[in-house]
């Protein structure tokens, strides 16, 4: 989960200051602490049978609602 805030934040900053070193420092950061981890786990993710992650998706929709 940290993995995706961090993401959400960089989508914020890639809108609102897309050139500026805060950004592109930002990237860098994500890309070199979040990415691999989150990397793999969307590859145990993609692993699953397709019924499983449909309903693990909405079970995280639920509750995130």
């Amino acid at each position: 989960m940290g993995a995706r805030r961090r993401l959400g934040e960089l989508a914020v900053l890639l809108e609102v200051a897309p050139f500026s070193a805060e950004t592109e420092e930002a990237m860098r950061a994500y890309l070199r602490e979040e990415a691999p981890a989150a990397r793999l786990a969307f590859g145990r993710w993609c692993s699953l049978p397709a019924q499983a992650r449909l309903t693990r998706a909405a079970q995280l929709r639920k509750a995130q609602s």
